[in-house]
């Protein structure tokens, strides 16, 4: 029951603005769904962003793993559960489920790290969290995920320049902006015929306005995708994503 009492559930209806071109639930639109529904949850249990910056600290997405078992379409509505669930080290971990009309169609985990926005570097969660948050009740996907590996040779490279709108309230590139830029490195073939079945990112660096970036990727031996996005002026890598991907179905 207490751990019933921490789940935060939001609906979102999917609206076009969020649909690819085939009417699907875009990745990148599901990322922002994820950092809301979290944002809600934090705040209602009082270690929301606003608190942590009144403390001089702020939350910053570390990974971010997801399965989309079934597309979630235009028009429909996606109902996203979170709960914190405890801590590994320096970084607090949250679990997702993603329901569609009673059916769990998906799910996540995410883990963050709460940076002093003087110095930028990690403080303990322990220390934000109330101590009843600490401990890790199970998780809906593995927890121990080795670090995605550097991108050696790519197939597709596309170039991009940071937008204002891909700026957060952290004052560094949006999470689900690096989700965008990484799925635009793939061939028509696969953006025709394939949706993103699971996605898994990790954030390696911040990067700001201005800058240039090149989002790379090659198919890897087990059929996954790896993305690679890099910061064009000094080549340092910001972000690291896999995909897998599944027949496009309507």
């Amino acid at each position: 029951m207490e751990t019933e009492r921490r789940i935060t559930r939001v609906a979102f209806t999917i609206h076009s603005f969020d649909a690819d071109a085939f009417g699907h639930l875009a990745p990148a639109a599901l990322a922002g769904y994820l950092q809301e529904a979290a944002g809600r949850s934090a705040d209602g249990l009082g270690f929301g962003l606003a608190e942590l910056v009144r403390r001089g600290a702020t939350w910053v997405l570390a990974r971010e793993r997801v399965e989309l078992d079934q597309p979630v379409r235009m028009g429909e509505v996606l109902e996203v559960e979170t709960w914190p669930s405890g801590l590994d080290r320096l970084a607090a971990l949250r679990d997702f489920r993603l329901w569609r009309d009673g059916v769990e169609v998906g799910r996540a985990l995410t883990t963050w790290f709460a940076i002093d926005l003087a110095t930028r570097k990690p403080l303990r969660p322990a220390e934000l969290l109330p101590e009843a948050l600490h401990a890790q009740p199970p998780h809906v996907l593995p927890l121990a995920e080795p670090p995605l590996p550097p991108l050696e040779a790519a197939e597709v490279e596309r170039r991009f320049q940071v937008r204002f709108s891909d700026i957060d309230v952290n004052a560094h590139v949006t999470n689900s902006s690096y989700v965008a830029w990484a799925l635009e490195a793939i061939d028509e073939p696969t953006w025709r015929r394939r949706r993103v079945s699971a996605f898994d990112v990790q954030f390696l660096a911040e990067c700001g306005r201005d800058a240039y970036v090149r989002a790379r990727s090659a198919v890897q031996p087990d059929g996954a995708r790896l993305h690679e996005v890099a910061r064009e002026a000094d080549g340092k890598a910001l972000a690291r994503v896999r995909t897998r991907w599944a027949a496009r179905q309507g």
